[in-house]
């Protein structure tokens, strides 16, 4: 994208007349051209030698009214579908188990191996029945060799198979892994009747379309499917089997036919030769021929008007697709629906350059040129864009060989060249890298305009182009892709995208899906969404109840608002429910029209900021231009360091250029500065710089100005007066507060007034030049959630005493990271008689365990010596406990822990499934891929899943090392969780909404939750 806007930034330079509403012909501006049709290299493909059997295969007489009659066909004329005798298919049929079979053993490309043993085991007076049987017994040998079916399931395959069976059948078939995963939702309704081994992985083939649910959304496992149903879940496997059964596709246009006869040693052929210019400008002639001699007919079969034909059907400008099985052409399918159409525009869209261009043809002209000493004669469309942009499109035609490099052009449902346009004709029209027209379609512009708020907007991707989200007035949610030539502005003034902020007014117009223009407006520091008729009240929320609150508004008026159905609650951009609603929170509330108290959006103002970092450095230079800040090291050369636990690790890079906007606030000390005023004084000052993401971008928010030495303190506060702006710590120093102190909190930079007596702090201070005060440039709160999941051990238990025991393969987090897995056996974990320790590995019943009960069974791992054990074959010696627990970090006792037999996880067999006890660490490591850290506040609860709904969640992100928001509402399984609050063990019974949560989870699973107190 970034080259096309370039380039045509660079044409618009020299050719400035270019972007006028109309041009005359004299006036130069930027041209398009047509693909070359490169005849003389064309591929050529033939049709099967097997011809007239291929048509007779794909022929019936009891499918003309069929929902997938073209899927039966297609497979039938690839071979993996045959006839029932006398050209039958019996679609309504219920499909048997040898039914199955057959279809997924020639899937499997196993056929032929069929084929070559029963041809060897038939005799010469082997009846139709007998070959039925043989046939019947092949077809599942190969079944069984393949592993596709089991010795398991070989009763009753004459009869109906069932859904179930066939799910996993297709599964083997296509490869598709076991998936052991414990899920707690599914796409079809009725899970609970499927086989659990069998629920995940029947998700998965749901999911990637190859077993289909039936119309009230159940998967039925234990009914049956017609013949018609197996038909289309073949089709689909064909996709995932193609490669392996040498198939391959194509689509393109018949932009020639070539009928002849030849003759050679008294066989007369009549050959026919059809041209197709396929979707990525290559060009292929396909062959069929019908020959006298040996009465042979190389042919393929052709699906065309819903008919089962030959290739004789297939006219000029018939969209085609066409697959071939190792080179020879077995299928086409003649297509009515613009899918050539559609691939020729994902062929060239795949180059992120090319350019979906909207415009009308406003002239037409034609001139002789002569070019590389030939004449030809160049007929040019000037096209006007509906952004204004003025293009001209040439076709040429060569006057001596009459070649013409025509462009394909569909108008009025027919399909040509150009020479269909016409003046006036609204036309749509792709251009590639290289300047040239892909194709052209006339058709009206579908044109509107949508009014609304800014939700999100994304810049240009390497896999895409720039999109806009919009909530808009009718309340519905947009997403449109932005042309590469869209006009952005926001009061009237040219812009960028990442200018649009979130709840920004904007109105848009969208040409053919494709943003074209957008206009935004901004008034204030925060824009909002206020829809026509309706109104906006600010203020701070003063008493809740279940569906209203009562709000102290700007102006000391107080009233009470109420919370309907449809009320929408946001968090800093982020979707959140009533419960992060607090008293005392600041709140922006939209409402529809100015004569109700029915609340249509809350903006919750978080007075915290989910940063991603905080760097200091040297500002270097304030480029205002591009909208950047830049910082070195401190001394100038060195690397900018940013704050890690209480001290400061240096960068990775030397020069650090973060971006600003107009949200940014630029302060030195009490002083707010502009970014005018911050680029003229203090360029060479050093400075700490807060930054979150904006849209993908490292932004800074807050920036405050260092004037004098630095100095760091590590103490418990004694006293703050935050109206005069002060406070002390225990080692007596004094600090003031001012307006550009940034104070960190629970991962959050928070107000000033979030510090308190009594809290341990990490401060960093500045003694500006000539005065004895410090002024706290950071101050970093250490609460007790700071290092929470750090009271987590997990590991396989090892040796049992009478009141302490070991793991091995053991890990812990460390300030949120989790530690590697150690194999060696771990210090001594004590355990007392109040210390809470449940087996869960029933997953009916917990077994809670006295301690002596734990001490006295058989939990170590010597106790649990595997019967039959042998060092050659799957399953270890030992059958382990593997177990998650909470410790108190004063004497490494158990507060409380949970195990299971021989996995972590429900479900997880480790101690049976491996080889090596050396593998056990490996596998435990794999399962910790998918250990995440959440927090977040309580909205609700599933019962019957066992589930908790957070709402204003942030996950911990290891790569960061920071809490990222999550965009919606999560969902966690409590069923074997540890519950703490305080040191203490509580139940799920004592959460309650509106709890804080600090959870460790493993996808779903919480493991751990630590209530906030």
């Amino acid at each position: 994208m970034k080259k096309i806007t370039i380039l045509l930034l660079i044409l618009s330079m020299i050719m400035p007349t270019a972007s006028f509403a109309y041009s005359p012909f004299d006036t130069l501006v930027p041209q398009f051209t047509a693909i070359p049709t490169d005849t003389e290299n064309a591929e050529e493909i033939r049709g099967s030698a097997k011809g007239l059997d291929i048509l007779v295969n794909a022929s019936y007489v009891d499918i003309s009214d069929l929902y997938n009659k073209e899927e039966i066909i297609r497979l039938s004329a690839l071979g993996i579908v045959r006839t029932y005798g006398a050209r039958r298919y019996y679609p309504s049929e219920p499909a048997t188990g040898y039914d199955a079979i057959y279809q997924l053993v020639r899937l499997s490309g196993g056929e032929e191996a069929v084929m070559a043993r029963v041809d060897a085991l038939m005799g010469s007076a082997t009846s139709e029945d007998q070959f039925t049987r043989l046939l019947n017994q092949e077809m599942l040998v190969e079944a069984q060799n393949t592993g596709i079916v089991l010795d398991t399931e070989v009763v009753g395959l004459l009869e109906p198979v069932s859904r179930e069976q066939l799910a996993v059948w297709v599964a083997r078939t296509a490869g598709v892994p076991n998936n052991f995963d414990q899920q707690t939702s599914f796409a079809f309704s009725d899970w609970q009747s499927v086989n659990p081994t069998y629920r995940a992985i029947i998700e998965d083939l749901v999911s990637q379309g190859l077993m289909p649910l039936k119309n009230d959304g159940t998967f039925d496992p234990k009914g049956t499917l017609t013949r018609s149903e197996l038909g289309e879940i073949s089709n689909a496997l064909l996709d995932v089997q193609a490669d392996g059964l040498g198939m391959a596709s194509n689509f393109g246009l018949v932009v020639g036919i070539k009928p002849e006869t030849l003759y050679e040693d008294g066989n007369t052929i009549d050959r026919r030769t059809i041209t197709v210019k396929n979707v990525d400008g290559t060009v292929t002639n396909l062959i069929s021929e019908t020959h006298t001699k040996g009465n042979v007919r190389v042919d393929y079969s052709v699906f065309k008007d819903n008919l089962s034909t030959s290739s004789k059907s297939i006219d000029l400008g018939d969209e085609l697709e066409y697959i071939t099985v190792e080179g020879v052409l077995h299928y086409a399918e003649v297509l009515d629906d613009n899918k050539v159409l559609e691939r020729m525009g994902a062929a060239a869209e795949a180059d992120l350059y090319s350019i979906y261009h909207y415009g009308t043809v406003s002239d037409l002209r034609t001139e002789t040129r002569v070019v590389n000493g030939q004449s030809v004669i160049t007929e040019i469309y000037r096209i006007t864009d509906v952004t204004g942009n003025v293009f001209d499109i040439l076709v040429n035609e060569d006057t001596y060989t009459g070649r013409r490099d025509d462009i394909i052009t569909y108008k009025d449902g027919g399909i040509g060249g150009v020479q269909l346009l016409e003046n006036g004709d609204a036309v749509q029209y792709l251009v590639n890298a290289d300047n040239q027209v892909v194709y052209i379609k006339v058709a009206p512009h579908q044109n509107q305009q949508i009014s609304g708020t800014i939700r999100t907007v994304s810049p240009i991707a390497e896999d895409g182009p720039a999109t806009m989200t919009i909530f808009g007035y009718d309340d519905r949610v947009y997403t449109f892709p932005l042309a590469p030539y869209a006009i952005l502005t926001i009061n009237d003034r040219v812009t960028g995208i990442d200018n649009y902020v979130y709840g920004m007014p904007v109105t848009v117009d969208i040409t053919n899906g494709y943003l074209v223009s957008a206009r935004g407006e901004s008034y204030s520091g925060e824009p909002g969404y206020i829809p026509p008729f309706g109104k906006m009240r600010m203020g701070k929320v003063d008493q809740i109840y279940q569906t209203s609150f009562w709000v102290n508004l700007s102006d000391d008026q107080r009233e009470l608002y109420r919370v309907g159905p449809n009320t929408v609650f946001t968090k800093d951009g982020n979707i959140v429910t009533a419960d992060a609603l607090k008293t005392g929170a600041s709140v922006k509330l939209y409402f529809d029209n100015i004569a109700t108290d029915e609340i249509s959006k809350v903006e919750i103002e978080a007075p915290e900021i989910l940063f991603e970092i905080i760097y200091k450095g040297q500002l270097k230079n304030v480029n205002s231009g591009r909208r950047e800040i830049q910082l070195v090291g401190g001394d100038g050369f060195s690397k900018p360091e940013f704050i890690a636990n209480n001290d400061w690790t240096p960068a990775e890079a030397y020069t650090l250029n973060l971006k600003i906007n107009d949200q940014t606030e630029f302060y030195a000390g009490d002083q707010k500065l502009t970014q005018t005023e911050l680029s003229r004084k203090y360029q060479n000052y050093n400075v700490y710089a807060v930054v979150k993401s904006v849209y993908g971008q490292p932004t800074v928010v807050k920036l405050s100005v260092r004037t004098g030495g630095e100095s760091t303190f590590s103490s418990r506060i004694r006293t703050v007066d935050h109206t005069l702006g002060r406070f002390d710590i225990n080692t007596k120093e004094n600090f003031n507060l001012t307006e550009g102190t940034i104070v960190i909190k629970d991962g959050l930079v928070v107000p000033n007034s979030h510090i308190s007596p009594r809290d341990t702090v990490y401060v960093v201070s500045e003694s500006p030049t000539g005065t004895y005060n410090k002024n706290a440039m950071v101050v970093k709160v250490v609460t007790p959630f700071d290092d929470i999941f750090d009271r987590i051990r997990i590991g396989a238990v090892e040796n049992v005493n009478t009141s302490s025991f070991t793991l091995a393969n053991y890990t812990s987090y460390t300030n949120n990271f989790l530690n590697a897995v150690n194999p060696n056996i771990s210090g001594d974990y004590k355990f007392y008689t109040n210390s809470r320790i449940v087996d869960v590995t029933d997953p009916e019943e917990d077994l809670v365990l006295k301690a002596s009960d734990f001490w006295h069974d058989a939990y170590a791992k010597s106790e649990n010596v595997t019967e039959g054990y042998h060092p050659q074959t799957q399953g270890l010696q030992f059958q382990r406990y593997y177990a998650f627990m909470v410790v108190n970090p004063a004497d490494n006792s158990v507060i409380a822990m949970h195990m299971r037999h021989k996995g972590l996880l429900p479900g997880q067999n480790i101690d049976d499934s491996l080889y090596k006890e050396a593998d056990i660490a490996k596998e435990l490591e794999k399962t910790y891929q998918n250990a995440v850290l959440s927090r977040g506040i309580v909205t609700g609860f599933d019962h019957n899943w066992d589930r908790i709904e957070l709402t204003d969640s942030h996950d911990w992100t290891a790569y960061t090392g920071q809490w990222t928001a999550n965009r919606t509402n999560i969902f966690v399984r409590y069923t074997d969780t540890i519950v703490i609050k305080n040191n203490a063990i509580k139940t799920v019974d004592d959460i309650q909404p509106g709890d804080y949560l600090y959870i460790m989870r493993i996808k779903d699973n919480a493991l751990v939750i630590f209530i906030e107190s």
